[in-house]
């Protein structure tokens, strides 16, 4: 039997992916540790908490544009931004402290899941049953992680966005919908079909010979 040798960008790209879910890994353990210091009141509410604002704000102030000898007015529209908590109270970094957990959770879900694969196709497993279910195991799971980040966002919004008040600044209701997961997933899920075909095609190659 010939071992054929795989191309160099597959054992890259299994290389990057173990030291990816290395770094998740030691980020999961951190974040425990972070969880449990936050349970105990170790940080008290010295806590300085940056978060990104799970909606859109307006400006509500105008600027001036110089631009070939004129002064055109501008305004700021629909930007995105973080927030940042001063003095953070506890009850805030606990909840945020478990949303970081599970979003660690399902990246390292996924980096796992897609380490696999492309060990399998390394070793030149690549139309097999296997693997099959790994891609629609990789669409589900975007599809948690898209469920879960949707959800998330409008606890977020109605939870601190929505009592938000600022004399320069508006509080939008437009809340992201993360459509980019749900259009990956898609994606998976269509190469995981391509791969049932070329399954069919081996097999039905195999019967003829």
């Amino acid at each position: 039997m010939v071992l054929i040798k795989p191309p160099l960008s597959i054992r890259i790209i299994y290389w990057f992916s173990n030291i990816v879910l290395g770094l998740l890994t030691l980020v999961f353990f951190a974040a425990i540790v972070f969880n449990i210091l936050l349970y105990t009141d170790f940080f008290g509410n010295d806590m300085q908490l940056h978060t990104a604002l799970p909606v859109k704000v307006d400006f509500l102030e105008t600027g001036n544009l110089y631009l070939n000898e004129q002064n055109v007015k501008v305004e700021l529209v629909e930007a995105s931004t973080r927030i940042h908590f001063i003095d953070t109270p506890n009850f805030i970094t606990k909840k945020v402290g478990v949303a970081l957990l599970f979003v660690v959770m399902f990246a390292i879900s996924l980096t796992w899941l897609f380490r696999t694969f492309i060990k399998n196709v390394k070793d030149g497993e690549t139309f097999t049953v296997k693997n099959i279910m790994l891609l629609q195991k990789l669409a589900y799971t975007l599809v948690a992680l898209w469920l879960f980040t949707v959800i998330y966002m409008r606890l977020a919004y109605y939870y601190i966005a929505k009592n938000l008040e600022f004399e320069h600044v508006l509080i939008t209701d437009e809340i992201p919908n993360y459509s980019g997961i749900l259009v990956a997933a898609l994606f998976i899920w269509v190469l995981a079909h391509i791969f049932i075909t070329g399954v069919k095609l081996q097999e039905e190659q195999d019967l003829t010979i």
